[in-house]
């Protein structure tokens, strides 16, 4: 064989294989880890056709107005934000429900560097909000313990891409200097209203780095003053404004 034909042939071969592993690494089918259902969003947004689905709890959700029109759903090898169209999720689908949730039929895409999963988009959103009616279609409750789990303890330092949307505790906190006299929210100055809040990001140090935390502006304790002592924060690693923050969950501010 001619060497340039040899060359031409040994490249095609290791282009097919190339190809066939990149279509075995997307062919996920059954019940699947969080992790994995990330593999398949590889653009901004996709529907997702394979016949897949998760298990995990509700780390996050609307209880305290800490999230809003979203649940997390988080395993052990991370977790994935649900859009839902939907007032007092939390009636429906109670914090720290074990639940199942049937991905096919659904769409997934990237906000920042956290992966949402929703209704396939009908505007520039990268998912829209499924609704409320069609909620229990996708999402099975398998079982709920009143029960507050301890999230994974992690340091400031052990958060990237692959903690995001996890359940984690943060401990031996203590708010900046700068805002230790502040609200978890700094009140709207333009707003008509005296009780209208700005979502709004404090900062923590653990001695070595500072954490980044983000508080909804209608969340239930946004003008309650921020601790005065170290403490431990519990929540999910969320993506805000271009950058890691922690979600409190649950209130989860232990002194």
């Amino acid at each position: 064989m001619p060497r340039t034909t040899l060359y031409i042939s040994l490249i095609l071969s290791i282009l097919l294989c190339v190809s066939c592993d990149k279509e075995r690494h997307f062919e996920l089918t059954g019940d699947v880890s969080v992790a994995s259902l990330w593999s398949l969003c590889t653009e901004r947004s996709r529907p997702i056709k394979e016949d897949v689905y998760i298990s995990g709890y509700v780390v996050a959700n609307d209880i305290y107005k800490e999230l809003c029109n979203s649940i997390v759903i988080a395993d052990s090898s991370g977790g994935i934000e649900l859009k839902i169209e939907c007032d007092n999720i939390n009636v429906i689908v109670p914090l720290f429900s074990h639940v199942r949730l049937r991905c096919s039929g659904l769409s997934i895409g990237r906000e920042g560097n956290k992966v949402v999963i929703g209704a396939t988009p009908t505007t520039n959103y990268v998912v829209d909000r499924i609704t409320q009616q069609q909620l229990l279609n996708y999402l099975t409750i398998i079982d709920y313990s009143p029960t507050i789990p301890n999230g994974k303890d992690i340091h400031i330092s052990d958060i990237d891409a692959n903690k995001m949307l996890c359940y984690v505790a943060i401990h031996n906190l203590e708010v900046v200097s700068d805002e230790a006299t502040k609200a978890w929210c700094e009140r709207d100055t333009t707003s008509y209203f005296d009780e209208r809040y700005l979502t709004t990001i404090r900062h923590f140090v653990d001695g070595c780095d500072t954490l980044r935390v983000v508080t909804f502006k209608e969340c239930v304790y946004a003008s309650e003053q921020m601790p005065t002592q170290r403490c431990s924060l519990q929540g999910i690693i969320d993506w805000h404004d271009g950058d890691y923050a922690l979600r409190i969950s649950s209130h989860q501010i232990d002194k």
